[in-house]
């Protein structure tokens, strides 16, 4: 997946979850999104949504935050 606001971090990736790095000047914000959920997040509406979501509920004391993303919690997030 090659988005303009997300990078992929292969190095701490498994086999069940992808994990991504939003390119955020606030703060350092990572996504780790299950495996089956990538076909879903091919829609760039949606996952802009998702990230603006994200980054306007977050904490201002926060400066890094991983965010699991799974079956169960998608639909929060949209």
């Amino acid at each position: 997946m090659k988005k303009g606001f997300l990078e992929k971090n292969s190095a701490q990736s498994d086999e069940k979850t992808t994990l991504f790095r939003v390119l955020s000047r606030r703060e350092d914000l990572f996504l780790r999104v299950d495996n089956s959920l990538l076909p879903k997040l091919d829609d760039d509406a949606k996952l802009k949504k998702m990230l603006d979501t994200l980054l306007r509920k977050r904490s201002k004391a926060n400066r890094r935050e991983i965010i699991n993303i799974t079956q169960h919690n998608y639909r929060i997030f949209l």
